[in-house]
């Protein structure tokens, strides 16, 4: 049976989807290409050549800032983020129409996925982080994995994270975009609806697969780096 539209792959629909997001389906099949050739060829016309998604880069989706709140800051900035996006590609990107650097709206949120499309990335106090009580063992792990300095303080009832270098900029780009990256292929490929297509559990689950997979291809201390 031949492939549909429904059951090609993401690594060939995307590239090409990418181009042209509101084009109905038949937009970019290859036998509708080559009998559009064939029916010009006999008219004596030469149809211009296609864009060659594979050749040229992938429009990225808009990233947008926003000002960060009095004494925060953005971490990552629009070039950071484009730069990631690029090194993914269309493949990640199909279907992520923006992703906004935006003033959080409590303590804590590093970002969120808006469904369909949209990823936001809060702002974030400038290290320290002076945070309040003692961290569970696997949110510190996580943050010392991303090259943090994690210290309690004040006979436990706070924590002090250090973030040295550019360290916070990595972690919200290879940690925080990655995993809202995660959740957007997950429920992207489910037809986009608004509600959750998987367990809470399960989407983060998926998410956090992904994030780890692209950290190491592509976050600080990846294999190749000197």
């Amino acid at each position: 049976m031949a492939r549909t539209k429904h059951t090609e792959p993401r690594r060939l629909r995307a590239p090409r989807r990418v181009w042209a997001p509101f084009a109905p389906r038949g937009t970019g099949d290859a036998s509708l290409e080559r009998g559009l050739a064939r029916a010009l060829k006999e008219l004596g016309l030469r149809p211009e050549p296609a864009r060659r998604p594979d050749v040229e880069p992938a429009p990225l989706p808009r990233v947008i800032v926003r000002r960060p709140r009095s004494g925060f800051v953005h971490p990552a900035d629009r070039a950071d983020v484009r730069r990631l996006l690029e090194l993914l590609g269309a493949a990640c990107t199909y279907g992520l129409c923006t992703v906004e650097l935006a003033q959080g709206g409590g303590e804590g949120r590093l970002g969120t996925l808006v469904v369909p499309g949209k990823i936001i990335l809060y702002d974030q106090r400038p290290s320290p982080w002076r945070l309040p009580g003692a961290l569970a063992a696997g949110e510190s792990e996580r943050l010392r994995r991303s090259g943090a300095l994690v210290e309690p303080a004040g006979d436990g009832t706070q924590t002090i994270v250090t973030w040295p270098g550019e360290t916070l900029r990595d972690f919200l780009l290879f940690d925080v975009l990655l995993h809202e990256i995660g959740h957007h292929l997950l429920q992207h490929d489910k037809g986009k609806r608004r509600e959750r297509i998987a367990r809470t559990a399960d989407h983060e689950a998926f998410a956090e697969r992904f994030a780890t997979r692209c950290r190491a291809l592509f976050g600080p201390g990846r294999k190749g780096d000197s």
